[in-house]
């Protein structure tokens, strides 16, 4: 993993197209189902009712077919692909030839329909070794499919040649491509392809039995009741053989005929079920949004839900740049990209038999892509909201900071003019009333008094920008002056271990004079108290008042910006106002 990427056999997933695409469409597919189930009918009603046909089971050959038939519309429906849902329409429109043959009298013909209708068997093997893929995947499952269709076809066509007469119907014509007939070779092939058969079916289901109990619990999850509809349809099939090998009784033989004509729908059955199950496991991907968390620390929590959702406890993510490695040997282990397979987000290690269900890992792949996709978009907000909330502290600092600098500028320099002026003027009054100038000196001193009055409001103005008593003595003293010159009653406790810093002293000081400010001008309260102190390292103000409460932070401008204030340097503000019950706006801030 020297560049980054994990060893082992990666695919990529996106997320599948629409599942129909390149298909015939659904009507058609409904028209074939409906012909192929009226072939199986008319066989059974054209076939098994003629007289004289001593082992009909026509009932549960056409209940078993035309559930199969089921099965098949039911696979065009959830499968990835249609070649499964084919297969089983062939299967079973090419064993109807079976059931016509009981019913043709034409030499010709009848032995061409029952050539025919040992064909199809090797379509249930096929299906069996295929799910749910569809497509067989060893080589084995290829070379034993091809092995069974080549004898099948060559003992068809040794039926032909050596079966003058069908042996289980003495009624029919003779055959017309008996060109070598022998009644007792004919019997003998018979035997000998009931045992070769039912030799096949026990290898093929030691096969899958052994396959199955080597399988991993992945391997097992994606099988699911397949091996065992597999093995039970080969059981029987065996039975069967043996029961026209045995010379079993009429009555058991036709028991065992009719539970093998039952049993043809066992497979088809199975790949549909089989079919179902992975839509329902593939909705459990969507838990993974919802289980996985989006914290820095959820990566874990992913990687126990992909545990979970796929079946497989040796799932695991692997980042992109992880120096980990798998410490295990890379067979049966596959790995499936998440995001573009030039720069993947992550990869999912999981068992290799899971590529047998890539609708699973394709809902697990978009589950994650989302999840990832979130947990990025959710970082960048966070970066952003935290570059907001310092951009507004930043604002509100530098406000008290101008603040501060214009009363120091209005008290260091323009009042000083003043009283410069101030003292002049007095001067001048003093010089005018010696001089006896009593008109001048007069006006002079009406001078000085608006002069005064002057400097008074300049002071006041210089206090409410940033008031000396605050900067000086903190916020008690500061706090009790805004109580004395309010018009309403007020009593002042501040009580604090420590001094805050000046950006919460300032922000305290200007929500308590703007609380003042409202209960003189709105609350027609008779008493108010204002209350600070600290605990748990946060600074709790409590302004309230006896008045007609009903104040709303939604009706104007003020209240608002109080709160936005506050919420600037990390506080927290409550306004509690019953009409008629008074109101108490709190605030808390870190100190």
């Amino acid at each position: 993993m020297a560049d980054g990427r994990p060893r082992g056999r990666a695919t990529s997933l996106p997320i599948p197209a629409p599942v129909g695409r390149g298909r015939l469409p659904w009507p058609l597919r409904l028209v074939i189902l409906v012909v192929a189930a009226l072939l199986c009918v008319c066989s059974v009603v054209f076939g098994a009712g003629q007289p004289g046909i001593a082992d009909s089971n026509g009932l549960p050959w056409l209940v078993g077919h035309l559930a199969a038939l089921t099965a098949a519309g039911l696979i065009w429906w959830l499968a990835p692909t249609s070649v499964p849902g084919w297969v089983i329409v062939g299967y079973t429109v090419a064993e109807t030839a079976y059931m016509w043959a009981y019913g043709v009298e034409a030499g010709w013909l009848w032995p061409l329909l029952m050539s025919i209708s040992v064909l199809p068997g090797v379509a249930l093997v096929w299906l069996a070794l295929a799910f749910p893929a569809g497509r067989l995947r060893r080589g084995f499952d290829r070379r034993l499919v091809i092995t069974a269709s080549v004898y099948l076809v060559t003992y068809a066509i040794a039926t032909l040649v050596l079966t003058r007469r069908y042996p289980l119907d003495a009624q029919h014509e003779p055959s017309s491509y008996a060109v070598l007939a022998n009644g007792g070779l004919a019997a003998v092939l018979g035997q000998v392809h009931a045992a070769v058969m039912g030799l096949f079916a026990v290898v093929v289901a030691g096969v899958v039995l052994l396959r199955w109990a080597r399988s991993s619990g992945a391997a097992r999850q994606v099988a699911f009741i397949m091996p065992v509809a597999f093995v039970l349809w080969l059981v029987i099939g065996v039975g069967w053989s043996l029961a026209r090998l045995g010379g079993w009784p009429q009555d058991l033989r036709l028991a065992v005929e009719d539970l093998n004509a039952f049993s043809v729908v066992l497979v088809p059955a199975a790949y549909a079920t089989g079919l179902v199950r992975m839509r329902a496991i593939r909705a459990r991907a969507v838990d993974l949004v919802q289980t996985g968390g989006l914290s820095e620390t959820g990566h874990d929590r992913w990687d126990s839900s992909v545990k979970t959702v796929l079946g497989d406890r040796s799932a695991r993510l692997v980042w992109p740049g992880s120096q980990r490695t798998t410490g295990r040997d890379a067979r049966g282990r596959a790995m499936s990209s998440v995001g573009d397979a030039d720069a993947p987000l992550v990869y999912i290690e999981h068992d290799a038999a899971l590529l047998d269900n890539p609708q699973l890992l394709r809902s697990v792949s978009a589950s994650l892509r989302i999840m990832i996709d979130n947990e990025r978009l959710t970082g960048e907000l966070r970066h952003s909201l935290r570059e907001v909330n310092r951009s507004r502290l930043r604002i509100v600092q530098a406000a008290d900071e101008a603040r501060r600098r214009a009363e120091r500028d209005l008290h260091d320099g323009s009042q000083q003019q003043l009283f410069s002026v101030a003292l002049r003027l007095r001067m001048a009054s003093d010089a005018a009333r010696a001089d006896g100038q009593l008109a001048l000196a007069e006006g002079l001193e009406t001078t000085i008094e608006q002069l005064a009055s002057a400097i008074k409001e300049l002071r006041e103005l210089a206090r409410g920008l940033h008031p000396a008593l605050l900067a000086d003595g903190g916020l008690g003293p500061a706090i009790a002056e805004l109580g004395r010159r309010c018009t309403v009653v007020t009593r002042v406790s501040v009580e604090l271990r420590e001094r805050p810093t000046q950006l919460i002293e300032s922000t305290v000081y200007y929500v308590v004079s703007e609380c003042l400010a409202n209960v003189t001008k709105y609350s027609e309260a008779t008493g108010c108290e204002v209350t600070v102190g600290d605990a748990d390292g946060r600074l709790r103000v409590v302004v309230a008042d006896d008045g007609v409460g009903g104040a709303d932070p939604a009706s104007g401008s003020g209240l608002r910006g109080l709160a936005d204030r506050v919420d600037a340097v990390g506080g927290t503000m409550r306004i509690e106002s019953p009409r008629g019950g008074g109101t108490a706006v709190t605030i808390e801030l870190p100190v």
